[in-house]
């Protein structure tokens, strides 16, 4: 810190200590009683101070150098002022990922893509049923008001992201996303939002005609429910069966496969238990086309099947470079596994982490359709 000191025949300045002005020539007085008396700007004392060229810088009273001496010595050194500044450094590069961290990162899609949280009342004891009902009608109907604005929310950001694969990528998102012009968060905006857009209108249909009772019938009409707009109960609902589904599947599959099976050189009970595993098809084709092997044509199998297979290609492809499965949160996590056919009910996160972990490690040594085909405790690691 600098010290200025103007001597003048009306003033003595100094612009380092408390005591900063005097009226007599030669005096120091405490700036609290200066303050006190005079409360005109420090500048304004300056320029009223007539200006004398070339005078000599008068020198600090006893007083005040006894003062900034004192100062001085209670400032801490330099040097342990950078070292603490380096040691905070190394404190936070070991530190741990922070929530708040793991929620906006780029390998997460966007939370408007995901269903808003359900806040339903609680019946109290003397609550009457008539008013209960009412305000549990009320909950849902906001519930579903706010998934239908997400979803026009996820419309309007996505046609700047549209735009720009259109003009740069002609309209192909497989190339913008190998050629590094899409991350994670986008690509997972532009998917799920065509998925919940085509579902809106027989989604209002519903909801026009059963109003609060919509929760009671989107449990049998599943497939026709946005994402947004899916109650944790039908989510959970959802996944028991499909892993029900999976595990009898898995226990009916009797063909092996290697490491470098394709989809072309699949069986139809293959592309089955695929279909079966991942949900890719309704079980009402299993009612309309009975017999051993019931379903969907095999065609159209092999036609689902593929296209699953290229999104699993470009996904894989953008989680390994955004950083790997440990900075996904459980939300998106979940999703992911269950996508991949892998069980999540009932294990804990962690578990499922390395699940995905070892997905994405596997696809080095083996093709999709071969993990497909496997349990999670037999897939190849990654030397």
């Amino acid at each position: 810190m600098t010290t200025l000191i103007l001597r003048s025949p009306r003033c003595l300045i100094s612009t380092s200590s408390p005591y900063q002005l005097s009226l007599r020539p030669g005096t120091v007085r405490h700036a609290t009683t200066l303050q006190k008396k005079h409360q005109q700007p420090l500048k304004a004392v300056l320029k009223s101070a007539p200006a004398k060229p070339q005078q000599k810088q008068a020198l600090p009273s006893k007083q005040v150098q006894k003062y900034l001496t004192s100062a001085k010595q209670s400032l801490p050194p330099k040097s342990t002022i950078l070292v603490n500044s380096a040691s905070k450094q190394r404190i936070d590069a070991l530190s741990p990922i922070s929530d708040s961290a793991i929620s906006t990162h780029s390998v997460n899609g966007p939370t408007t893509t995901l269903p808003a949280p359900l806040d339903l009342p609680v019946r109290q004891a003397n609550q009457a049923l008539f008013k209960y009902l009412f305000k549990l009608g009320k909950g849902y109907a906001g519930f579903y008001k706010t998934g239908v604005k997400n979803i026009w929310n996820n419309y309007k950001a996505a046609l700047p992201i549209q735009d720009r694969v259109k003009q740069k990528y002609k309209g192909s998102i497989s190339i913008a996303v190998r050629e590094g012009g899409l991350n994670r968060q986008e690509f997972q905006l532009l998917r799920r939002n065509w998925h919940d857009i085509r579902r809106v209108p027989v989604f209002g249909i519903v909801f026009m005609i059963c109003g609060e009772f919509t929760p009671l019938v989107v449990l049998a009409l599943s497939n026709v429910v946005p994402w947004t707009c899916r109650i944790p109960k039908q989510i959970k609902g959802d996944r028991q069966k499909l892993e029900e589904r999976r595990k009898i599947s898995f226990r009916n599959l009797t063909l092996p496969s290697t490491a470098a099976t394709k989809i072309d050189s699949l069986q139809r009970v293959q592309l089955l238990h695929i279909s079966w595993s991942l949900g890719l098809s309704s079980r009402i084709w299993d009612w309309l086309f009975p017999g051993k092997l019931p379903g969907l044509p095999t065609a159209i199998l092999k036609s689902r099947v593929r296209q699953q297979l290229d999104y699993f290609e470009l996904d894989d492809l953008l989680i390994n470079k955004a950083g790997g499965a440990k900075y996904m949160n459980e939300g998106e996590l979940l999703m992911a596994c269950v996508e991949r056919g892998i069980d999540v009910l009932g294990r804990p996160v962690e578990q499922i982490r390395n699940d995905l972990s070892n997905w994405l490690q596997a696809k080095h040594k083996a093709t999709a359709e071969h993990l497909l085909l496997t349990r999670p405790s037999v897939w190849p690691s990654k030397s």
